[in-house]
């Protein structure tokens, strides 16, 4: 009887531990912290899981299994997470349209199978660009290309999840997923060292973390449509339907996931390039440099979302009800006019922001590379990295703004000429200079202004492009 109250008093205890949380983490002062971690978490929760993870592995792992079998565990995490967006992340981005459409009009019972949908269909996709990758690369043993496929597969879940999660605004699942995510991925690897021990099993345990993520994201979704599972076989319909007439927008996002990958793999398959144990190409001294720069983007990425749930979203609400209003068509200017106004204030808010931070961290590079054994080529590349990262940022940004403004054909025209002139470049800096981040700075230059200038001209014809341009309801797509 003392056991069953003492279990009933941890649980009530418990219970109420968690609701003080939720409370201290609602109240006024931390509920924007609380959207700060939910945007840094959607911006760059996959990578956060994956660089905490492994960071516990290398210390911990590296006496026991050795350097090889640990360098295998990072390139396999790094590989299956370079592949997965490029099958998630069109799917998301279509589906997380579809999900929002159904906020908007009420009808959020098929939200459970939407994700459903996409989900299985962006890890089937994302497994069979894992296999060509293993037949091309020639990965193995069996059992390391096995487990990399099955956490590619795990891995675009993710991503589609959070497309979702974020479609719905529930920024609370997001980080609370997100932590137990990566909380249960650490103490399966940590568990793993108790038995047998090998790069297989970690990589099992590290998907393991993953799929709770998956799951809890699913329960949300269930619990928002009110428990309803909604149609599968509708769902699969409905998202082909929407990726057909959608298809600008979903090849643009697989454009640009590509474009920032690409001079990666131009490393990767240098002549300069190493390989690992089980058959992963990697460029260590570009991969390293070039991973610490884009980490740097991570706060405007998280300040972007932050803007488009608070300003933006006013500002955009506005003018929808002077439309709602039949109001005449002075005051739906003044409105698009305020609406400029505000999305150019938060964008260069924005790009001052990481203006600062790409300033601080030039700065430091001496620093950082000391700290991270950097040679006097890394630091070059670095500086010119961190800079072209900071482009990149603004490029992204102006990009927003044309999605925002339905250009989803111009934006395509955009990711796909920064992918072909970033694949170029790379080609022709790798062979000629070697190790530098200037084909990505080159890039990234040259589209940030082409694509501002695009933006600030179809944002100042937004009425236009609501009521004829870009107005779906008009033409067959």
């Amino acid at each position: 009887m003392s056991s069953n109250r003492t279990d009933l008093g941890d649980a009530t205890g418990g219970l109420w531990a968690a609701k003080a949380l939720r409370w201290w983490m609602g109240s006024g002062l931390l509920r924007p912290a609380r959207g700060l971690m939910a945007a840094v978490v959607v911006a760059a929760g996959p990578w956060l899981v994956s660089v905490i993870a492994l960071a516990v592995v290398s210390v911990t792992m590296t006496p026991v299994l050795g350097f090889e079998a640990v360098e295998d565990l990072r390139l396999t995490v790094i590989y299956a997470f370079c592949l997965a967006p490029l099958a998630a992340g069109p799917v998301g981005a279509t589906v997380s349209r579809m999900i929002g459409a159904g906020l908007d009009s009420g009808d959020i019972g098929q939200v459970p199978a939407l994700f459903l949908a996409a989900a299985v269909g962006s890890a089937l996709a994302a497994e069979v660009l894992a296999v060509v990758v293993v037949m091309l690369l020639g990965i193995g043993p069996l059992e390391v290309a096995l487990a990399f496929v099955f956490l590619t597969g795990a891995a675009a879940m993710l991503w589609t999840s959070f497309a979702a999660l974020t479609a719905l605004r529930a920024y609370r699942l997001l980080i609370w997923s997100f932590a137990g995510g990566m909380a249960l991925a650490v103490a399966a690897i940590m568990l793993a060292t108790r038995g047998r021990v090998d790069t297989e099993t970690l990589i099992w345990s590290f998907t393991a973390g993953i799929a709770l993520c998956v799951c809890l994201a699913l329960i949300r979704l269930r619990r928002a449509a009110g428990g309803s599972d909604g149609n599968l076989v509708r769902a699969l319909g409905d998202t082909r339907r929407e990726m057909r007439r959608l298809w600008p927008l979903a090849l643009g996002v697989l454009c640009a996931i590509t474009a920032a990958w690409a001079d990666k793999w131009v490393y990767w398959v240098s002549p300069g390039a190493a390989r690992s144990a089980a058959g992963f190409a990697h460029y260590s001294p570009y991969d390293s440099v070039m991973f610490l720069a884009h980490l740097s983007a991570i706060p405007s990425y998280a300040a972007l979302l932050v803007f488009h749930d608070s300003d933006l979203r006013g500002s955009v609400e506005t003018f929808r009800a002077r439309l709602g209003d039949r109001s005449t068509y002075a005051r739906i200017r003044a409105s698009v006019d305020a609406l400029g106004q505000t999305v150019w204030s938060g964008v260069f808010a924005i790009v001052y922001l990481q203006a600062a931070l790409t300033a601080c961290m030039v700065l430091m590079a001496p620093a950082l590379a000391a700290a991270l054994d950097f040679s006097f080529d890394q630091i070059i590349t670095l500086r010119v990295g961190l800079i072209a990262v900071f482009l990149h940022a603004f490029f992204y940004l102006s990009c927003a703004v044309l999605l925002l403004c339905n250009r989803t054909r111009l934006y395509l025209l955009m990711q796909a000429a920064f992918l072909a002139l970033n694949v170029s470049a790379s080609l022709v800096f790798q062979a000629q200079v070697g190790l530098s981040a200037y084909a990505f700075f080159i890039s990234a230059l040259v589209m940030s202004v082409m694509a501002f200038v695009v933006a600030h001209r179809a944002l100042s014809k937004f009425d236009y492009l609501t009521f004829l341009g870009e107005n779906d309801s008009f033409y067959a797509r």
